[in-house]
């Protein structure tokens, strides 16, 4: 399938695609929580009819195991829907090649089938585990480990469940030779149980000021940032799940490529806080990188280039990276006030064009905090979206939207911080 980080754009290498390059293959199925009993049919040539395994037998052959990476925690997209946006991780344990044709996800109360992947849909959604090509793909051969980023979407917030399942149907190619026979050729299992986190995201203001700000690489498609599976401390980290990239559209289109890192739209804007807070890490040591270039020496630990952690209260943690060097405000153990301007936008660390990397964790870490976190801005203008070669789709007038998060390719307004 096409490879979904390979932009036309500006040629956005941001710091999503190094965590995939580095994520270990990790095939542990612990039980995700509220986990609840297999159930396994094997639609195989000699089956008459599918039949219901009872819950929780331990004699059932499943050879694709499955488990949520995360119980998910409903966030308000700017399409004005609900998502629930959750890794299901797959691991192939038959000694064929596993295609997954379909995965459901099931409201584990009522039985319901509340959304449904298929075909080019849900092959666009799977990637394998540590491969850095870009591919997506909804083959998985024998051992490995395929990521499917799933995203369900509900009218209203009454409509999400308490926790969800998946029924994934999987056609198996085993090859022949010794206990061929033993393995089922097609199996439709349900199991990936997890609860739905009852809690709201955090409401935040915007991290930029003024208007044709582009959410690359945002919630809730595949990109770079979904694909950031990263191992750390024998863990295995969705460590960008909501992460976006803001970039600017200027005059001229979605960005202007050249020689001189001034040209571009968003380098240079300022970069403001987006809640009162105590400022916990501040790395201002990094060169910017001249436009379309990437530095081959940088390690995981530079990926971020330069940044700050602000502690927003809550548990809560605001991170901003590819900071413009000699930029920063504020050091550590500052104070900030909402709407105060902590750096300038750059082009440090793993990028190639600048813009500002901006998301919120669960602990004071640029990486490695167990939970990448959703959030929504108070407010904001919905000016329409930008296609992958710069098109715009703009509407009549702005809309004023009110605790959303802005989509992939949202273009929006942020209004200038109030004066105190």
């Amino acid at each position: 399938m096409g490879s979904w980080w390979r932009h036309p754009v500006g040629m956005v290498l941001v710091m999503g695609a190094l965590l995939v390059a580095v994520a270990c293959g990790s095939g542990d199925q612990h039980a995700a929580a509220d986990n609840g009993g297999v159930r396994s049919e094997d639609t195989g040539d000699g089956a008459k009819k599918l039949e219901s395994i009872p819950a929780g037998s331990k004699s059932t052959q499943t050879p694709l195991l499955m488990r949520v990476l995360a119980p998910p925690e409903p966030v308000k997209g700017s399409d004005g829907k609900y998502h629930l946006v959750y890794e299901l991780v797959l691991t192939n344990s038959s000694p064929g090649t596993a295609t997954v044709k379909s995965v459901e996800a099931i409201d584990a109360g009522s039985g319901e089938v509340v959304g449904t992947r298929t075909g080019d849909d849900l092959a666009s959604r799977m990637a394998l585990l540590g491969d850095i090509s870009g591919k997506t793909s909804e083959k998985i051969g024998n051992g490995q480990v395929a990521i499917g980023f799933m995203d369900v979407a509900f009218e209203g917030r009454r409509d999400i469940p308490k926790s969800i399942e998946n029924r994934v149907r999987t056609v198996f190619d085993i090859p022949k030779g010794f206990a061929s026979n033993l393995f089922p050729t097609n199996t439709i299992d349900t199991d990936g149980r997890t609860e739905v986190l009852n809690k709201k995201p955090v409401v935040i203001g915007p991290p930029l000021e003024g208007n044709n700000w582009v959410a690359y690489n945002g919630c809730c498609t595949v990109s770079p940032h979904r694909g950031a599976m990263l191992a750390l401390g024998h863990r295995l980290l969705a460590a960008e799940r909501y992460a976006i990239d803001w970039i600017k559209a200027g005059d001229l289109g979605f960005s202007v490529e050249g020689k001189k890192l001034e040209r571009f739209s968003s380098y240079g804007e300022p970069i403001i806080s987006v809640a009162n807070g105590e400022v916990v890490e501040v790395v201002d040591k990094y060169p910017d990188n001249p436009p379309g270039v990437l530095n081959p020496d940088l390690k995981l630990k530079d990926a971020a280039g330069n940044h700050v952690i602000v502690d927003i209260g809550g548990g809560r943690y605001a991170f901003y990276a590819h900071l413009k060097p000699n930029s920063i405000r504020v050091e550590d153990g500052d104070l900030v006030g909402r709407g105060q301007q902590i750096a300038r936008l750059g082009n440090s660390g793993n990028t190639s064009q600048p813009h500002l990397h901006f998301h919120v964790v669960d602990e004071p870490l640029a990486l490695g905090a167990d939970s990448n976190l959703p959030y929504v801005f108070d407010a904001f203008d919905y000016q329409g979206s930008v296609e992958e070669d710069g098109t715009r789709k703009l509407l009549k007038t702005p809309e004023p939207r009110r605790d959303e998060l802005p989509l992939a390719l949202s273009l929006v307004t942020f209004a200038a911080p109030e004066e105190d």
